[in-house]
């Protein structure tokens, strides 16, 4: 075997093929080197989805002619002294982005230090041709890369359609915008202008998330240790099908980290349904010196010091603020339910017309009038609700009440599930009712291991059984709060909780979904006749409840008719 080096030419295409993935990952490195350069406004333009043309200009600090004869070549930075490798305080610092957009493209950079100062122009072509010339602009950089992969056609095939690459340059750019609320950014596709964000805009948030997010979410503020926390989370009935809901950054740059997954999920664990995602946008301030961001090419994954303080950290405060939140309700599903009917075609016509494919909130089908403005701590009751006064029982499974000038409609299932889950809660060592006769429940081999697995948790519930064999049980005993129940259905339900979130990630987690197996056999049912006063004594009891907005499934427990809603229905706009 003959070892032998590489050329450069080569070196910059694999190091681009790490870090240059598709025309988004330009577009990232590009307005990266911007907000580096201390840009007050970035302008970002694509053609062809940015296969054909990308440009990012901006008004920072430029570059003289030497330092734009440099900036092309590898390992070549302005951002990185050689003693702080491990305490990065800017985006990029390898000094890879520009040549190895080069090396895979044909590729201009116009720069100026300042007004007075002569610009100069540096082209490129796939790291040949290499020329320098005399420019015209102002203060900053405008870098244009043309023919992306034209120097590597097989990486072209790897592209998606036009609407993907499109979809992908604006989620990108929006996570600038997202970060950077002092910063002016645009964004042209072609000749259009798409997006527009003017700095310091107090409706940034809603601006790129949409009224969606922001009239179903609440701020949250924490700090301790060196650690801060701000940002916005969803009230646990706006949830989404999938994660792509969730922004996460560390010191304003943005990562996919399994902390924060970990934290959203376990903090939401049973107040939204499975396989449904929590919709919030955190940002996290640490000490640089306390996170590595060199742990990956395209610096999307980073690594913390001590991440089970992280952890702790993120989650401890998460479920603070929903314990204030848990009884808000989702203010567009209501809307979206009662506008779907023919009456509200042409108001439904006029909101989708206005949708922004690039919204990652955009599959709600209505949203209700953007107030422009986030709910505060002190714009709420801290979780108190009101729910007023029990007027009727429809279908012996909903309870209808009256609150001033709303018409609240309640699952009674759901909400005595919610109240019974807490009080479960509150008291993990549940006495045990010794059935009269030992019930024999088959199970498959599957549910059998499961639930050996969980034995001790389970006695400590107050279900007791014995194995009989591979797949045959004898219960003898099970929680007291139920008094007569179906123990087969009931054993089904808890393995069933145990198979699905059997390898939860805490404690916690499988604590909970077995309490909420308990809770939905030991409530109230729907089909049960309810009292004027029993219908009242119930509301009474959620509007102390905390997370009472959903059942221990996640699925909402109530819903309040606005007049407002009503006037848009009957199309008194």
């Amino acid at each position: 075997m003959i070892i032998k080096l590489l050329s450069q030419n080569i070196i910059n295409q694999i190091a681009a093929g790490e870090v240059i993935e598709r025309p988004a990952s330009v577009v990232k490195e590009l307005i990266e080197n911007a907000i580096d350069a201390g840009a007050r406004e970035i302008v970002v333009k694509v053609i062809d989805a940015g296969k054909s043309f990308i440009s990012v200009s901006d008004d920072g600090d430029g570059m003289d002619k030497e330092s734009l004869e440099l900036c092309v070549l590898s390992h070549a930075t302005s951002k990185l002294s050689e003693e702080n490798l491990f305490d990065i305080h800017t985006f990029g610092f390898r000094g890879e982005a520009l040549p190895s957009i080069a090396s895979v493209s044909r590729l201009l950079i116009t720069s100026a230090m300042d007004s007075s100062s002569e610009a100069w122009s540096v082209s490129l072509e796939g790291v040949s041709n290499f020329g320098l010339s005399p420019a015209s602009r102002h203060r900053g950089t405008t870098v244009e890369v043309r023919d992306l992969f034209f120097a590597t056609p097989a990486r072209l095939k790897f592209l998606k359609s036009n609407t993907a690459e499109l979809d992908s340059c604006c989620g990108v750019f929006h996570r600038f915008v997202l970060a950077f609320p002092n910063i002016t950014f645009r964004f042209f596709d072609g000749n259009r202008e798409k997006f527009f964000h003017k700095e310091n805009s107090p409706t940034r948030i809603g601006e790129v998330l949409g009224s969606h997010f922001e009239k179903n979410t609440f701020e949250v503020k924490a700090e301790k240790d060196g650690l801060k926390l701000h940002g916005f989370i969803c009230v646990p009935t706006f949830n989404k099908a999938t994660a792509n809901c969730q922004y996460f950054f560390v010191n304003n740059r943005f990562v996919r980290d399994k902390n924060f997954v970990y934290a959203i999920r376990s903090a939401y664990a049973g107040l939204i349904p499975p396989r449904r995602y929590a919709a919030a946008i955190l940002f996290l301030n640490m000490p640089h010196s306390e996170v590595d961001v060199n742990a990956h090419p395209a610096k999307v994954e980073v690594r913390f010091r001590e991440s089970e303080k992280i952890r702790f950290f993120l989650l401890s405060e998460l479920k603070k603020a929903l314990l204030s939140f848990g009884s808000m309700r989702s203010t567009t599903e209501t809307v979206d339910t009662f506008t779907s009917g023919k009456n509200s075609h042409h108001f439904s016509e006029s909101i989708l017309q206005n949708r922004d494919p690039c919204d990652p909130f955009s599959d709600e089908r209505l949203p209700i009038p953007n107030q422009n403005y986030f709910p505060k701590a002190s714009d709420t009751m801290e979780g108190k609700i009101s729910l007023g006064n029990a007027i009727y029982q429809m279908g012996n499974t909903y309870i209808i009440a009256e609150n001033d000038d709303n018409l609240i409609i309640v699952d009674q299932h759901a909400a005595a599930e919610r109240i019974t889950l807490e009080k479960l809660k509150n008291n993990l060592s549940l006495d045990s009712q010794t059935l009269l006769l030992p019930e024999v429940c088959p199970l498959t081999e599957s549910q059998m291991e499961r639930l050996e697995k969980n034995r001790d948790l389970l006695l400590k519930l107050g279900v007791y059984y014995e194995k009989l064999t591979d797949t045959l049980i004898s219960v003898n005993a099970l929680p007291a709060i139920f008094g007569d129940c179906n123990t087969q259905s009931f054993m089904n339900d808890v393995i069933d909780e145990l198979i699905t979130f059997g390898n939860a990630p805490s404690l916690d987690e499988k604590i909970h979904r077995i309490l909420a197996a308990i809770s939905c056999h030991g409530s109230l049912r729907a089909g049960k006749k309810l009292t004027i006063q029993e219908m009242n004594s119930l509301l009474r009891q959620m509007e102390n409840t905390i997370n009472i907005a959903q059942c221990c499934h996640g699925r909402p427990s109530y819903v309040t008719l606005s007049l407002q809603n009503l006037n848009i229905f009957f199309e008194r706009y």
